[in-house]
């Protein structure tokens, strides 16, 4: 008699005499199935026939993966009503998901790099497609313990390549013709921390600071609007939040956006807004797009005790001011008392102090 049992893709052997269906998550506890993962997920599917001399890869999900995958399928299908054809998508309300495994150091998998470090291929590739609005979201997430993997903090390269890199790619990409429609395209990630809250909030690689230069903890709020969520114990506390940060930009996002229409290339000295100005002059600073992007995070994620947004980053730019204004060089002094607009004195710097910045 045959064995009809086949492995799972986490270790387990189950009764699975049509292996059409797979690949499966299985409970820890018994034999029972969780998760019926659509056949969009894996390719190839992972089967060990012993004795066969084929070897098959990539291997079993870890812990966190494998938790990864059974939670935004449940969260997406809480009745189990998942799809059971292969090459189907998952659904999210009008949206369609399409859930593939990017696989390291493949020639065909997505990757991402920043100044000279190592490639960085994101687990999952999560493509969103949201036909009424005509966008696709070229999503990715990546469940990593970021208390001993995100050793550089908020300038590791896996942080930046999730906050800023996707912006670069913009300008190359723009939008997309699918039949006679034009589509936007856009490229999103989110860091899925496996490290606590608890545990990372206090490292002093994810400080930031406030108007007054003090350094804070982030809430799991700010951590969220910096592209990284933790992984809890319930789906529902934490896929919404994945999914949001995929299809919708924050405060934070619009930063990175104006930082990366500029970076690489020679910034004008003359700037609309203050934000931009004060990007082109961290610009002028960074010695590496990490130093750039941590320097944004630090100064931009705390709002002011006024509620308003990069409080930290005006204030620095009013104390390098009120350096020059004090200074014996009485130009500076008479320049500032006739710029009209004191709250923008990053565009007054740019306008009037480009060469020594």
């Amino acid at each position: 008699m045959p064995d009809k049992s086949q492995p799972n893709l986490f270790g387990d052997r189950v009764l699975c005499p049509d292996v059409q269906n797979l690949p499966l998550i299985v409970s820890a506890t018994s034999n029972n199935c969780e998760v019926l993962a659509p056949g969009s997920v894996y390719q190839p599917l992972l089967l060990d026939q012993q004795g066969s001399g084929v070897l098959s890869g990539p291997g079993a999900l870890n812990r966190e993966e494998e938790q990864f995958v059974r939670d935004l399928i449940t969260y997406l299908y809480p009745k189990k009503d998942y799809p059971k054809a292969a090459s189907t998508p998952l659904v999210w309300g009008k949206r369609k998901i399409w859930l593939k495994r990017n696989i390291e150091k493949d020639a065909k998998s997505f990757r991402l790099r920043v100044d000279s470090s190592d490639w960085y291929y994101p687990d999952f590739v999560i493509w969103i497609v949201d036909e009424e609005n005509r966008t696709q979201t070229f999503g990715f997430a990546d469940p990593k313990g970021l208390a001993l993997g995100a050793h550089a903090g908020w300038g590791e390269y896996k942080v930046v390549c999730t906050q800023i890199v996707p912006h670069f790619l913009h300008d190359e990409i723009g939008p997309v013709t699918v039949g006679d429609q034009t589509w936007t395209f856009r490229i999103r990630g989110v860091l899925v921390s496996t490290s606590s809250f608890d545990g990372l909030r206090e490292q002093r690689k994810f400080l930031v600071r406030d108007a007054n230069d003090d350094t804070h903890p982030p809430t799991k709020e700010q951590f969220a609007q910096a592209r990284i969520v933790f992984q809890e114990a319930r789906a529902d506390d934490y896929i919404p939040e994945v999914l949001r940060l995929l299809i919708e930009d924050n405060d934070l996002d619009e930063v990175w956006k104006l930082a990366a229409e500029f970076y690489g290339k020679s910034a004008p000295v003359q700037f609309a807004s203050e934000i931009q100005a004060d990007l082109a002059i961290r610009h002028r600073k960074a010695r590496t797009v990490s130093d750039f992007t941590s320097s944004i995070v630090d100064d931009y994620l705390l709002p002011g005790t006024d509620g308003i947004f990069g409080s930290r980053a005006r204030q620095k730019r009013h104390d390098q001011v009120n350096r020059l204004i004090t200074s014996s060089d009485p130009v500076a002094r008479s320049l500032w008392d006739a710029w009209a607009d004191k709250d923008q004195p990053s565009r007054f710097l740019l306008a009037h102090f480009s060469e020594t910045l």
